[in-house]
């Protein structure tokens, strides 16, 4: 899961493998699989950040950063 603020504040934590695409208009728009978007305060640039720490985190063996 990743953090993520709505434009009204509102934190949110979406599950990175139901994200379909992002689009920057200024602000980020997450499309989801299910057809829902979101409309956040974080760029597109954290985002990626956050799904690649994500992704680092369920990949890394014990004893290895």
């Amino acid at each position: 899961m990743i953090k993520v603020t709505r434009l009204s504040g509102e934190v949110l934590y979406l599950n990175v493998f139901q994200i379909e695409s992002m689009e920057s208009i200024p602000e980020t728009k997450i499309k989801m699989m299910n057809g829902y978007y979101f409309l956040v305060k974080d760029s597109v640039d954290s985002v990626i950040d956050q799904i690649k720490s994500f992704m680092h985190s369920c990949v890394v063996f014990s004893g290895q950063e």
